[in-house]
């Protein structure tokens, strides 16, 4: 049984040094057990990844073989990011769309030239939910690209007066009278 996984894991480290889905410093995720990181070591049985906390993951290649392997790398650094933000009900849609496109342009951190999107969603319990997404030069900046991303979104829905309303629920009690003695 354990030369069967072997053989396993080393048929699929042909397969994986032959399709080249990713190479030695491609950033990927494999998705199937939830790990991410910079492949620095591709092996006949393993792949060695180095994650975003500097630690060093084998993956057997058999998992990488049958699972969903995203390259953040390819074909280019390019990467889009996006959050999601409620705003009020009763909220001018178009003036809250027009503010959180224009605070994202106005930062550094984003592609100019590319697409900035605020897309109405859905109709949540408590909001209104827009989806904003922008594009940035470099991948390996996305965790701290949210935080500016949603930092921008917050400041300037405040400073236009627009309510980023919280989860609410309305409780009301009834009490009658007990009718007795019939």
């Amino acid at each position: 049984l354990a030369a069967q996984e072997t053989l396993g894991d080393m048929i699929s480290g042909f397969t994986i040094m032959l399709d080249q889905p990713f190479q030695v410093g491609d950033r990927v995720e494999i998705q199937d057990i939830d790990t991410w990181g910079d492949v620095i070591d591709i092996g006949l049985r393993s792949t060695r990844i180095l994650t975003r906390d500097n630690r060093t993951v084998s993956v057997p290649n058999s998992v990488i073989g049958k699972g969903l392997v995203v390259n953040y790398s390819e074909p280019s650094t390019v990467y889009r990011v996006e959050t999601h933000v409620g705003i009020a009900y009763g909220t001018d849609i178009e003036y809250a769309r027009q503010v959180m496109i224009d605070a994202v342009r106005a930062q550094d951190w984003v592609m100019k030239d590319e697409r900035i999107e605020a897309l109405f969603l859905q109709f949540g319990e408590s909001a209104l939910t827009f989806r904003v997404r922008c594009w940035i030069e470099h991948y390996v900046e996305t965790r701290g690209i949210i935080d500016k991303l949603n930092t921008t979104l917050y400041l300037a829905l405040n400073e236009a007066g627009i309510i980023i309303p919280i989860p609410q629920r309305h409780i009301h009690v009834e009490t009658g009278s007990v009718i007795s003695g019939q």
